[in-house]
């Protein structure tokens, strides 16, 4: 996906309480209590659209989906005002988050992203449906971190590392093992560990798919000991 992605490039709260204290490396959070069930929030997407939803458009239906975004989104007071989409597409993998095509021609600061979610299990076998609403928190929280790199970049660091990123396994590697990070020190490590012990344990996930996340992301006793580290 990348890669097309890259040639096309070349072609051309509300206040701090809603989002919580400002996030950094050395901050500590108490993970054990943040297990978010469907159930409890199904009636508090209006409150989410209204307070979480400046710049962002959700082209899904699936409440519950559209429901994990804004709640891993308040994990994130760092892009409350980012210009961010969601969309529905067949990918190869669950989820994928990028700049938008032609970002080169944007100044930093006007960037907008977009978060695809594979619509089909035929591809590698793991659909996003299939995982529980406190994991696809997580699993959103994983894309969540990229945005946050992303916006982090100016147009000429970022188009170095996307053509890194498609390149280098070593990149690939370090780029997704830092965002799973990320996630963990925005709190969200309990609803990452889920989803991937989930996914470690889906006969249906395809042996290739598996292997390429047992090789570039952390796996559960690298998330328990990170969360070990940055949870209290």
């Amino acid at each position: 996906m990348w890669r097309y992605f890259f040639t096309f490039c070349i072609l051309q709260l509300v206040n701090s309480y809603l989002y919580g204290q400002e996030t950094h490396s050395d901050f500590k959070i108490d993970c054990d209590t943040n297990v978010y069930l469907f159930a409890e929030y199904k009636d508090s997407l209006p409150f989410y659209e209204k307070h979480f939803g400046r710049n962002k458009k959700i082209n899904i239906r699936d409440k519950k989906l559209k429901l994990a975004f804004y709640v891993a989104l308040r994990h994130y007071p760092e892009l409350k005002d980012v210009h961010m989409k969601v969309d529905l597409k067949k990918i190869s993998a669950t989820m994928m988050a990028q700049p938008t095509p032609g970002f080169l021609f944007h100044k930093q600061e006007n960037r907008r992203y977009q978060i695809f979610v594979n619509k089909t299990k035929a591809n590698n076998g793991m659909y996003y449906k299939d995982l529980t609403f406190n994991s696809q928190v997580g699993w959103i929280g994983h894309e969540f971190a990229h945005i946050l790199d992303y916006t982090q970049k100016t147009n000429k660091q970022l188009f170095i590392f996307i053509s890194k990123y498609i390149s280098s396994k070593k990149e690939l590697k370090k780029t997704e093992c830092e965002a799973d990070r990320v996630a963990i020190r925005h709190g969200l490590g309990k609803q990452l560990l889920e989803g991937v012990n989930y996914f470690y344990n889906n006969n249906r996930v395809s042996k290739a798919y598996r292997e390429k996340k047992k090789s570039y992301y952390l796996s559960p006793e690298q998330i328990e000991i990170e969360m070990a580290e940055n949870c209290e």
